[in-house]
């Protein structure tokens, strides 16, 4: 068997037994019931990506893991939807679960600073991904390249209570970002290194006046993020 093959499990039975034989890391419900071992995310973060309608859309998920959310849209009745995704084992698992769940979802071995190939999508969903990668603000700007009218994002965002600098250019006027919106914190990740997290007014620019960025509130990794189209 090659490593992305995929084959039917006929019986519940069978399906059920494969589940118990791979390590997951989100909790996902299966056509028979079981559901996987994994940590369970929904909370905040599963009733705005439920909330959704789905329905005729084209649908991005961006750092999909084991696509939980991309097999929950495709099921919510969206026309077409691709998860893309660095971690080849994941990967593997979603395309099990697309093929035995009977769910058309496409599975694609990418980063996030590839998506703009892939054109423009009706919904993006970017769950924990920005946080984890160096270049955080040309992920922000892949995304905004593919996104045609709303995006759920889960990212670390900077809260400073102060912000100072000497900087000259930080003095001057800028119609779309305030001074103190200007600012980003370095933080250390376990598995990144050190990444950067930018504050809300910066993700505001960066998809600029066509679009409406709310914080939706603290998700069960980082902080969630709305954008919808302002037409």
């Amino acid at each position: 068997m090659t490593e992305f093959e995929t084959y039917p499990l006929l019986s519940d039975l069978e399906y059920k037994s494969w589940a118990e034989s791979q390590q997951w890391y989100q909790a996902i419900k299966l056509r028979n019931g079981y559901v996987t071992k994994g940590n369970d995310f929904d909370g905040l973060r599963g009733k705005v990506l439920s909330d959704i309608d789905y329905k005729g859309k084209r649908v991005l998920d961006v750092g999909c893991n084991s696509g939980k959310y991309a097999l929950a849209a495709k099921a919510a009745g969206a026309a077409e939807v691709i998860g893309v995704d660095v971690n080849k084992q994941r990967l593997n698992q979603a395309r099990m679960l697309a093929r035995n769940e009977n769910l058309d979802v496409t599975f694609l071995n990418m980063g996030v600073e590839s998506i703009a190939k892939l054109g423009q999508f009706d919904v993006v969903i970017c769950i924990a991904v920005l946080t984890e990668v160096e270049n955080v603000i040309g992920g922000l700007r892949a995304l905004a390249s593919c996104l045609k009218s709303k995006a759920i994002i889960e990212m670390g965002l900077a809260q400073p209570a102060l912000s100072v600098s000497k900087n000259r250019s930080w003095w001057r006027v800028d119609p779309y970002v305030s001074r103190l919106g200007r600012t980003g914190e370095f933080q250390r990740h376990i598995h990144a290194g050190w990444v950067v997290y930018p504050s809300i007014q910066i993700v505001c620019d960066i998809f600029g006046r066509g679009f409406k960025v709310k914080h939706v509130g603290r998700g069960p990794r980082y902080e969630l993020l709305e954008i919808d189209s302002a037409s």
